[in-house]
Parts: C-alpha cells; structure tokens; sequence
C-alpha cells in the first residue's frame, strides 16, 4: 500500500512535490484520539462538531472488545487528557501543540522517542498497546485512503492553485512541500494548523473531501505566511496612516484567496467558507465588504497588492 501511494504522490507532484502526506504517525493519531474524546467527556461545545461527533461512538464500538483492566487503562488514558490537555485549544494554546509537534516522530518510534513530560508519557505508553490493537488498523486505513484522494485532486488541480496562491500572495512554495500530517482525528474543525510548519488533517471527516478537502489543503499550508502578511499589513498601516490590522484578518484573508484559488481550477467549487458558513459569523464576516471591494480586484488582476491591502486596512 505504502509503493502505491508513493507512485501516485509521484504523479500527483511530478519533481516537486507541493504536500508530502504523514499517514502512519501512530502516536499522532493516538494523542489527537485521546484528545477529542476528552473534550468529549467534558462537554466542550465543539464536541458536538461534525468532524469529531462520532468519536465517543467509534470509542464505545471498539470498547466492546476489551476486558476489565484494558477498559479502566483506556478510561484513565481519557481522563487524564480530560483533566489537562484536553482543557485547551488545539490551535491557539501553545502546551497542545508543542505535544502535538513532539507526537511527529517516525512510524516505528517507541514511546521513549516522545519529548514530553513523565505523566503524559506514561499516559500513552499505557494506551498505545489497546489503541493499536483496537482503533488504529482503521484509524491508519482511513488516512491511507485520504492521501490516495489527496494524490489525485492535487495531480489534477494542484498545479494550478499553487501558481495562484504564490502569484496572489507573492510568496515562493517551499522547494519540499509542506507536511500533512494525517490523523484519525484532528479537532473540531477537522484540519488545522500551527507555527510552524505543523498541519494536521482528519481522514475520518467527511466534510474535507473532494474539492473542499483540496480546498483545506491549501488553507491550512497558507496559515504559514501569516507572519510575512502581517508583518506586511502592518508596515502599509503606519506608511499610510491607516487603521492597524485587525485581529483575524489574515484568516479571512486565507479563506477568501483559498476557495478563489480552487475556483480557478474547479469553477463550481462552493468555498469552504460558504459551506460552513463563515462569512456570517465573527470576525471573518466584518472583512467580507473590505474583501470583495479591494481583495477580489487584485485576485482578478486589476490593482496591485499594495493597493488592496491598504484599501482593506481603511476599509
């Protein structure tokens, strides 16, 4: 299985390749399984989100199987993410996702290769026995699945949205491409990413496939020019005397260039943000005028990208 998908990232990415696709990260899987369920178990909100509702489901199946003692080690295992790191965001609290980028380590890798702290160590090399006997054949069946998915859209259409994102943008793709690491199970929102360079894709969400799975791609990997575009925003504010960029506007940014750089490719793409609707919710739907007044002009090559970024500051 491991030849094939080789052949096919081969054909999808030619000599350079655009992703390079994790799908046997076993501790990764492990540690984001963990942490959902124990969002599960505190009632966190986001639990109740399409990406990660199934999880205490695909949990109760896989329970069914064990005795006594491997049942109250995966329930400890549960509850000490619940009581810590679970407690956090995926995304914006720095202790998840320094664990998080500990957890990408080689597939064969024993737990004693895992820079993290005793109690969190001791935690997953309890689990890890019943979870690769469990959940992990499937888990790690899933996410093979997803890179076959990925491979194709990206032979076809990958190309062309990185020559728009890079021209939009004014940014070079890195030579080797960026790492997606593939997971059972990201967070809520079933993909995200972190500085730097950490990009995380669930293979268990149906709401990132086909030409919203490209899509997601794409945005999570644009997420590491947020530095350079910020950096850039506020330099245009000062020189132009200009309100300063608020927060969140490089994720609008992202999600309004990521859906029109697909549309280039694929013209009847929805947009992820319209499918899920974040145009209608804050902050990213207060940017949406500021957008399609100053943004989606210079996408269409009719201003600079000077131009833009400093009528969507004013704006």
């Amino acid at each position: 299985m491991k030849l094939l998908i080789a052949s096919l990232l081969l054909v999808a990415q030619a000599s350079t390749p655009i992703f390079r696709f994790e799908a046997d990260g076993f501790w990764l899987n492990l540690h984001h399984f963990l942490y959902v369920l124990g969002r599960a178990q505190n009632a966190a909100p986001d639990a109740k989100r399409s990406a990660v509702e199934r999880a205490p489901a695909d949990q109760a199946e896989g329970l069914k199987g064990l005795n006594e003692a491997d049942r109250k080690i995966w329930a400890d295992a549960v509850s000490f993410y619940a009581n810590s790191l679970s407690r956090q965001d995926a995304t914006f609290d720095r202790q998840v996702f320094d664990v998080t980028s500990a957890m990408r380590v080689p597939p064969t890798a024993t737990a004693k290769a895992l820079k993290v702290d005793a109690a969190l160590l001791a935690t997953l090399e309890q689990a890890a026995p019943i979870y690769r006997r469990v959940w992990w054949p499937r888990h790690q069946k899933a996410n093979n699945d997803r890179v076959r998915e990925f491979a194709g859209q990206l032979g076809e259409h990958g190309d062309t949205v990185v020559a728009y994102l890079t021209k939009a943008y004014q940014e070079r793709w890195p030579t080797n491409g960026f790492q997606i690491n593939m997971s059972g199970y990201a967070n809520w929102a079933g993909a995200y990413s972190t500085d730097p360079d950490l990009i995380v894709i669930s293979s268990l969400d149906e709401g990132t496939r086909g030409s919203i799975g490209l899509e997601a791609m794409f945005h999570e990997a644009m997420h590491q020019w947020d530095r350079s575009m910020m950096a850039r925003l506020s330099r245009l504010s000062k020189e132009h005397q200009t309100p300063p960029p608020r927060l969140g506007i490089t994720h609008a940014l992202i999600w309004y260039t990521a859906a029109e750089a697909v549309r280039s490719a694929i013209p009847a793409h929805p947009g992820y943000a319209e499918v899920l609707g974040m145009w209608k919710q804050k902050p990213n739907g207060t940017f949406k005028a500021g957008l399609d007044a100053y943004w989606k002009p210079y996408l269409d090559g009719k201003s600079t990208l000077e131009d833009a970024l400093v009528g969507l500051l004013k704006s």
